[in-house]
């Protein structure tokens, strides 16, 4: 019996297909451990800290999957900046609630810096995927505080994830223009979520300027990820 033909096998396609029904099985699983969390006696410390330790990693798969499905969408033009107006101060707010089970697990406390009257043009749903990244991530290396900082500037916004971290190591923010050239597959580092953020600020222009992110350590320590949107 011959081998069957795999020259036409678009594996793009199939592996868009896997990571969907794999995310859907991450969403029942992580909606499971929620509930188990919630039904764990507070006396069962180590038990409560094992759920949030399988929660972290599953949430980490869980994203990128999404910044996979993403950027496949992306490359087959099926994913537009749909950019509309959006109120900063609610829009931080919608961020801080949605990280609530993450932030708790981690004991970070997610502050909230912005003028009340900061009102800006972006699609609120690519960006909160992008802050997603970018808080996920804090909580891993901050102390005890996240800090989400916006401000107009030159007719955009520029938005901030800070922390009280170590901060970015330097090689990482040398080659922060150029996320592919950071995967590794000995250390498992693939910085899909950076390169998945680049595109979406991408996806964001005005006037010919294009959104971008950068990657800062702050002057008293720290990391920032810096969101400039046009």
């Amino acid at each position: 019996m011959a081998a069957p033909d795999t020259s036409n096998i678009d594996f793009s396609m199939l592996l868009a297909s896997a990571a969907h029904d794999m995310k859907n099985s991450l969403g029942m699983l992580l909606s499971t451990l929620d509930q188990m969390d919630s039904t764990t006696s507070e006396s069962s410390q180590q038990l409560r800290g094992y759920f949030s330790l399988l929660r972290g990693e599953a949430s980490r798969i869980n994203n990128d999957l999404i910044y996979l499905l993403s950027l496949y969408r992306l490359q087959n033009k099926q994913l537009q900046a749909n950019v509309d107006e959006v109120y900063v101060p609610e829009f931080f707010e919608d961020q801080q609630l949605r990280h609530a089970v993450l932030l708790q697990a981690f004991d970070v406390a997610l502050d909230i810096d912005v003028a009340e009257d900061v009102v800006a043009y972006f699609d609120a749903e690519l960006i909160a995927g992008v802050l997603n990244n970018a808080i996920v991530n804090a909580a891993k290396y901050t102390q005890s505080v996240i800090s989400l900082w916006a401000d107009l500037r030159d007719g955009g916004v520029v938005i901030e994830v800070r922390d009280d971290g170590p901060g970015f190591p330097e090689g990482m923010i040398d080659e922060n223009q150029d996320y592919q050239r950071g995967v590794s597959f000995k250390s498992g580092s693939t910085n899909l979520g950076l390169f998945f953020s680049n595109h979406i600020a991408a996806l964001h222009t005005n006037a010919g300027v294009v959104g971008r992110i950068e990657l800062l350590n702050g002057p008293n320590g720290g990391g920032i990820f810096r969101l400039v949107l046009p």
